[in-house]
């Protein structure tokens, strides 16, 4: 019998394109071949998608697959609502690993 880990951050997956281990990552296509990729949501994703949940007409191959996330941490897969702000702009799927953190000492 194989011990588990129980360290939340051995159960992260890597990005497809900057291998960075992550907690949340975007399932989409990016290309011609349909393969399925797990992309970082944030450069890699923009990268790939325009910055769109949809796409957009430079990126005629990307296609959205939902999120994947390690249920070994307490992480959110969900995409922040803009909460009554004019003028907001698509939002982009992000984790926690992307945002500015206070170092509490």
């Amino acid at each position: 019998m194989t011990k588990q880990s129980l360290e939340p951050k051995d159960h992260r997956k890597p990005c497809t394109l900057c291998q960075q281990p992550r907690d949340v990552l975007v399932r989409c296509q990016i290309d011609e071949t349909g393969k399925w990729h797990f992309v970082c949501p944030g450069k890699c994703w923009k990268a790939v998608s325009g910055g769109v949940v949809d796409g957009d007409a430079e990126h005629e191959h990307y296609l959205y697959g939902g999120m994947w996330k390690n249920k070994h941490d307490a992480v959110s897969a969900k995409m922040p609502k803009n909460k009554g702000k004019r003028g907001a702009t698509t939002a982009s799927p992000k984790d926690a690993s992307d945002d500015e953190t206070e170092n509490i000492t």
